[in-house]
């Protein structure tokens, strides 16, 4: 198994979501919520997608591989998802 010198642990290959875990830490939760609500008025009216599927495609292209394997190595980046997300659809409502 590679080591890998970012997380100093075993690379993660196409799991790996070092700099997405950087940029949320870094980022407040009004500003990535900002720019969910961006992202789905962007996407309103094309199609059937639900609100559920676009966040977790936002979720992907932010940078995010696995929430899962997230959950388990950095839980207060996942509340800090959890946080955003309600924020994102009080704000639709």
């Amino acid at each position: 198994m590679a080591y890998c010198v970012l997380v100093h642990g075993p690379c993660r290959g196409n799991l790996c979501d070092f700099w997405a875990r950087v940029r949320m830490r870094k980022e407040t939760v009004d500003s990535i919520a900002q720019d969910i609500l961006q992202y789905i008025n962007s996407h309103d009216g094309r199609g059937e997608t639900s609100i559920q599927d676009l966040l977790s495609d936002y979720w992907k292209k932010f940078g995010i591989r696995s929430r899962s394997l997230l959950y388990v190595e950095e839980p207060g980046l996942c509340e800090k998802m959890s946080e955003i997300e309600q924020q994102t659809l009080s704000q639709l409502t």
